[in-house]
């Protein structure tokens, strides 16, 4: 039976969400404009840095999801960790902008590469709580899963606005973009990620957990809870090629939009791509009520089986839509392969609360922080390999910037290879380890 959930806890864990995607998304959404096409700094150490920080404080995932499991208050013990740490991504976010227009590039560099590390290090004392929190705040799995939907809302609402935050900063009421960039950064900060960010903090209530003996955090004990759960062994598999390999197929459809589709046109190319991006999430949005209905009636993992088979034939398709002349069928892309996202952040994050009460209650321990842990590390480092092996094959396929629209064929066909075979590839893998290793009750 359904539990119920307060609808000021839903909102408020919404609004959570809501801000955590910010601190996670937009700060290379920003970036990339700001620090490299206005003050010009170089691109390639740029995209080194956009990575590196984010690795680095990804590694304290383990050790802040323990210290979050076993930390005990009168307020609780995942809220004041979201307290806290929403008011200093705030206040860093901002300080992120505020880099002297007068330094040169590599002080400038620098001074991005402290704030953006000091920045995500604040980020996961924020994130693995909260995730913490979405998954206790209910022990009924398919209030659960309904809950997981209803914040997907709000991250896919974030991904449609921090897209404006740059062309926000450079409109006229502003002096100079060095302005708008700044006043943008510290209202991010101060009206989205620390005042949305701490509101899960106020609203939600935590259940009573009795407390245990605590000791030293281990290496050893990640890998003793992989070896000995086949199940998030299987879904961080999953995660891995879909948000990895996936991910990295994905990342050719910008060049193929510019290059291939329009000849080199980058104004039409980045339209495409917008209009595109905004299919995707608009549709994602409506995708979410049919995946948790779906996954009512047949399962999780039913959903998830289905969800690759048809990603995999929008692969096949992206390389019929990806063309000259294409013109709105290209929405199409969006319809077969939308399912695939929401899922990642819909169906998994279930699987993995599902498996981690299976183990407290075979266990006796509670242990959702390192569960959350694993998977924002797996997530994480399978982010940063995407876009790694974005960067390697966008220069093994014989691209060169410097052709502009002239690229050769071969090099075109190589990205197209890559857009649909790599989608359709992936995806079969991740659908034949569900299928043949995983089972709704082997979990």
């Amino acid at each position: 039976m359904s539990q119920h959930i307060a609808t000021s806890q839903k909102w408020s864990l919404g609004a959570g969400f809501f801000a955590t995607s910010f601190v996670n998304q937009s700060l290379m959404v920003l970036a990339i404009p700001f620090y490299q096409m206005t003050l010009g700094v170089d691109p390639f150490l740029l995209s080194v840095v956009l990575i590196l920080p984010f690795l680095l404080a990804s590694l304290l995932n383990p050790w802040v999801g323990h210290l979050s499991d076993q930390f005990y208050s009168r307020w609780g013990r995942r809220r004041p960790f979201i307290l806290i740490a929403s008011w200093v991504c705030g206040a860093l976010y901002g300080l992120v902008w505020m880099v002297p227009e007068h330094w040169s590039a590599n002080s400038q560099l620098g001074y991005f590469t402290l704030m953006s590390l000091l920045l995500y290090c604040s980020y996961v004392f924020l994130n693995v709580p909260m995730t913490c929190l979405s998954f206790e705040i209910s022990r009924d799995p398919q209030t659960r899963l309904a809950l997981m939907g209803f914040t997907t809302y709000f991250v896919k609402l974030g991904t449609l606005l921090y897209q404006w935050l740059f062309p926000l900063a450079q409109l006229a009421l502003f002096s100079s973009v060095f302005v708008g960039i700044k006043v943008v950064g510290w209202g991010v900060g101060i009206l989205v990620i620390a005042l949305l960010g701490m509101l899960p903090a106020i609203f939600c209530r935590e259940q009573q957990f009795v407390k245990q003996v605590s000791r030293p955090i281990r290496l050893s004990d990640s890998v003793e809870l992989l070896r000995n759960n086949k199940a998030l062994c299987i879904v961080l598999l999953v995660c891995v090629l879909q948000l990895g390999g996936g991910a990295f197929a994905a990342s050719m459809d910008y060049y193929l939009l510019v290059y291939y589709v329009h000849a080199g046109d980058i104004t039409q190319g980045s339209i495409d791509k917008g209009w595109l991006s905004t299919a995707y999430t608009l549709l994602g949005m409506l995708a979410i009520p049919l995946l948790l209905k779906w996954a009512a009636k047949k399962g999780k993992i039913r959903v998830l089986r289905g969800v690759l088979l048809l990603t995999a034939l929008g692969g096949l398709a992206k390389w019929y839509l990806f063309v000259p002349g294409i013109g709105w069928w290209l929405v199409f892309d969006a319809l077969l392969c939308t399912l695939i996202w929401s899922a990642m952040s819909t169906i998994l994050p279930a699987l993995i609360a599902d498996i981690s009460d299976q183990h407290s209650q075979r266990s006796g321990q509670q242990s959702a922080g390192r569960f959350v842990a694993l998977f924002t590390l797996v997530a994480n480092l399978s982010g940063a390999l995407a876009i790694l092996l974005a960067g390697v094959s966008i220069n093994l396929s014989g691209f060169d910037a410097a052709l502009g629209a002239n690229q050769s064929m071969a090099s075109l066909t190589n990205m197209r290879l890559i857009l649909a075979g790599g989608t359709v590839v992936f995806s079969m893998l991740a659908w034949a380890l569900v299928r043949y290793q995983i089972d709704e009750n082997d979990k």
